[in-house]
């Protein structure tokens, strides 16, 4: 018997489109797969044409809020990730991104996993991809 596994996505309109052939967050069963996510996510329009803050700080606040967004159309909060995976470009600023991480996640209930790399644009400083236990 074959089994189907059921998908559900969700690109909440209050999130611009996304760059590539991708959803913003795929659901599966109750478990919420949200893609990469940037300050950039809210934003529609070329890619290389979006303003982007020039601070880290800014920039790790709007991408935060850019996955509460999409928590949010999936029925979810932030006290539902619990796994984050962290890409960002500079090491230096791993100590803000925990200072940021312990407002948002308080409680820790989450795994984490963190990456100096590359992204997509020269001034993108972070981008954040996370899963969500769904109530």
């Amino acid at each position: 018997m074959e089994r189907q596994i059921k998908k559900l996505v969700i690109n909440p309109p209050t999130l611009g489109k996304a760059i590539g052939p991708f959803a913003r967050s795929v659901r599966v069963g109750n478990i919420l797969y949200v893609s990469g996510t940037s300050a950039l996510s809210h934003l529609s329009g070329n890619l290389y044409e979006r303003e982007l803050p020039p601070d880290f700080e800014t920039q790790a606040r709007l991408t935060f809020q850019n996955i509460g967004k999409v928590l949010e159309a999936a029925g979810a909060s932030m006290n539902d990730v619990f796994k984050a995976i962290v890409m960002i470009k500079r090491a230096d600023d791993y100590p803000k991104l925990n200072e940021l991480r312990e407002q948002i996640f308080p409680a820790r209930e989450l795994a984490s996993t963190a990456f100096v790399t590359d992204l997509i644009r020269d001034d993108m400083l972070i981008e954040v991809e996370v899963q969500a236990l769904l109530p």
